[in-house]
């Protein structure tokens, strides 16, 4: 089974406080763990202003969830975001191979590390 690189945002609550927010991202990481996903990168965004109103609320905790998954575990996933109360949107995309490396090991255009990574595969 092929692993492929998801990106997946996700947006919880912002009623939240960090002891349970914390607790909610280590569920997100269990469940790719236990399906067989490998994370590559976990960041927070922090809490941020909505563009529109879901369910009342004007805010929300945004997580961004960089991973390598099989296209089952990713449907595991999401069905499994649907049913979290704590979550009130997500949205999962597939990157290509390229675009899945952790932040610091993406080269900036014009960079030395550029010219320099010509030769690697991806």
């Amino acid at each position: 089974m092929e692993l492929r690189c998801y990106e997946s945002v996700v947006v919880f609550v912002p009623e939240l406080e960090d002891p349970q927010l914390e607790e909610e991202v280590n569920w997100v990481k269990g469940l790719l763990e236990g399906g067989g996903a490998q994370l590559v990168t976990l960041e927070s965004w922090g809490k941020r202003r909505l563009a529109y109103e879901i369910e009342e609320r004007r805010e929300g905790h945004y997580f961004l969830f960089r991973f390598r998954a099989s296209g089952a575990m990713v449907d595991e996933l999401e069905r499994n975001y649907r049913l979290r109360g704590s979550i009130i949107r997500y949205l999962t995309v597939r990157l290509k191979e390229r675009e899945c490396k952790r932040p610091q090991e993406t080269p900036r255009p014009g960079s030395e590390v550029e010219e320099e990574s010509v030769g690697h595969q991806y």
